[in-house]
């Protein structure tokens, strides 16, 4: 009515809620290949739960209540902001390496030497070969529901139980064979998972691919390796992930592929499955865009008879 207002001096718990909502907002746009979706979730749960009983307080006149729910709220969103924070250091400092240090799969390889080896030297390269990618569409569907670690350091003795993937011999073995693995009683890297369905799997698939040998694969001329191929069209596809985060866990490639082995009776060939299969034979190369390991990739490709794909 003509009178001037006089601002009244913001109190200290709407400066804290203010910076919190910012800097929380500011760490779920953040893109590190270690991110925890699970503790962004959660942490932005409890933002909109904080900023729920402060405009609740507001419309009511009062200062937000703490109780001892809200107490333990905001003990757990300190305690995963700290861990975001230190997983958003290490994901950049992986990032600005220059490659004498740290890979960018270190984050996950936690420089351990064999996975760091295989990372370095099979991951993304092409192979073609029927029983190399026997072998890996074999251990991948071993890796289900376990870590890639886990079946790496028992490669060998899968290689050793299965004929170093011989799909001739595997397609032989026999129900004795799969009792005589389960009823193995050591444990470690020099015995395979014993999991009936998997080890089954790896001689039902062996068997369909003698199958499709003695049908369509002779009527067509092409090898398994070559019919595997022809999902991405002969050709690698080189992808431009910015972080590891922005890689998918299937496409449409490994979606067909999956539907069409499945259709031969293959076991354990989810589009999943058939992705990661995909991305440690070179079918496509994920490592994300112009790390050092991205730019040697690309150098090759380059230079590859038949040309690549290159996706944006």
């Amino acid at each position: 009515s003509g009178r001037s207002r006089i601002m009244k001096p913001v109190p200290n718990i709407w400066r804290f809620l203010l910076l919190f909502i910012a800097s929380s907002s500011f760490a779920a746009s953040f893109c590190p290949p270690s991110i925890n979706n699970s503790n962004l979730m959660s942490t932005s749960r409890a933002t909109r739960s904080a900023a729920s009983r402060a405009m609740a307080a507001a419309s009511s006149g009062s200062k937000p209540k703490r109780s001892s729910s809200s107490s333990s709220t905001s003990t757990k969103v300190t305690s995963e902001n700290k861990k975001q924070k230190k997983a958003d250091t290490t994901a950049s400092s992986a990032r600005s390496t220059s490659g004498n240090d740290l890979p960018w799969y270190n984050f996950f390889t936690k420089s351990d030497p064999a996975y760091d080896d295989y990372m370095a030297t099979e991951w993304g390269f092409e192979k073609r070969e029927d029983s190399q990618l026997f072998e890996k569409l074999s251990l991948e569907g071993a890796q289900a529901g376990l870590s890639w670690k886990t079946i790496l350091t028992k490669r060998e003795a899968y290689r050793t139980t299965f004929h170093n993937f011989d799909i001739k011999k595997v397609a032989k073995m026999k129900e004795s064979d799969v009792e005589e693995i389960l009823a193995t009683e050591v444990s470690g890297p020099d015995v395979i998972v014993r999991h009936r369905g998997k080890i089954e799997s790896v001689i039902n698939n062996a068997k369909c691919i003698q199958k499709m040998r003695k049908g369509e694969l002779r009527e067509s001329g092409q090898s398994f390796g070559e019919w595997l191929w022809s999902f991405v069209d002969d050709k690698p596809i080189l992808n431009s992930w910015e972080c590891s985060r922005d890689m998918p866990s299937k496409t449409a490639e490994s979606e067909a592929m999956s539907k069409a082995l499945r259709k031969r009776g293959f076991r354990f060939v989810g589009p999943t499955t058939c992705y990661s299969m995909m991305q440690s034979c070179g079918f496509v190369i994920d490592h994300p865009v112009n790390t050092e390991q991205w730019v040697a990739a690309k150098t090759v490709l380059e230079n590859r008879e038949g040309g690549y794909h290159q996706r944006r």
